[in-house]
Parts: structure tokens; C-alpha cells; sequence
């Protein structure tokens, strides 16, 4: 469980640095393109992956199998499910589509690592 609460105060940390550095991009260089929505992705972001964390922290308790199947079928989920809202909010919004898959892209591949890293520690 104290390897749980750590997760979610680094995370909400990244996750504010994150949203200052999106937001000095977006209000100072109109030239870098980052989608409107940045702010949403974040927050979606931010709530899908304390989820998977605790579920995939507490498959870890158990035999080694369990977490490594665990591991592939919830990163299968998500990249179907992610790949799912991209792909929508694309057809939805054509304008910002570039724009959304990029910074989606850049966000998801921040958390992704720090997911990891975090699934490391707690191994160790």
C-alpha cells in the first residue's frame, strides 16, 4: 500500500510538471502545435494509469506468471482502448487531429516510462 500512495504522489507530480510545461508551450509558441485538449488527455492520462498501476502492484503479491500475463493483457487493453479514443476524437475533430495524436503520443509515451520504472521499484 506505501508503494501505492508513492505512485500517485510522483505521478500527480509529473503530471503538474507536465501541465506547466504544456501550458508555457501552448500560451508562448503558437508554432509548436499542441492540441487544445492537452489539459484532458492529461487528466485522462493521469486516472487510467493509477488504476492500471494498482491493479498490475497487486498482481505482482502473486507468482511471477501471473504479473507477466497481467502485464500483456492490460498493455493489450490499453493500446486497443487508447488507440480507440484517438482515433475518435480524430473523426470528430479533423482540425485537431495531427495535434492530438502528438501530444497524446508524447504523453502517453511520460507516463508509459514512469509506469515502468515505478513497477521496477517495486519489484526490487
Amino acid at each position: 500500500m506505501k508503494s501505492f500512495k508513492t505512485f500517485v504522489k510522483q505521478i500527480t507530480a509529473l503530471t503538474a510538471v507536465m501541465l506547466l510545461l504544456s501550458m508555457a508551450v501552448y500560451y508562448s509558441s503558437p508554432k509548436i502545435k499542441i492540441s487544445p485538449a492537452f489539459f484532458y488527455i492529461l487528466i485522462f492520462l493521469y486516472a487510467s494509469n493509477i488504476g492500471i498501476f494498482k491493479m498490475l502492484s497487486k498482481s505482482m503479491e502473486s507468482r511471477l506468471s501471473k504479473f507477466a500475463n497481467a502485464f500483456m493483457l492490460v498493455n493489450f487493453g490499453k493500446l486497443v482502448f487508447f488507440s480507440i479514443v484517438i482515433v475518435a476524437y480524430a473523426i470528430l475533430n479533423k482540425e485537431d487531429a495531427v495535434s492530438f495524436m502528438l501530444t497524446f503520443f508524447i504523453y502517453y509515451f511520460a507516463f508509459t516510462i514512469f509506469e515502468v520504472i515505478s513497477l521496477l521499484r517495486i519489484k526490487k
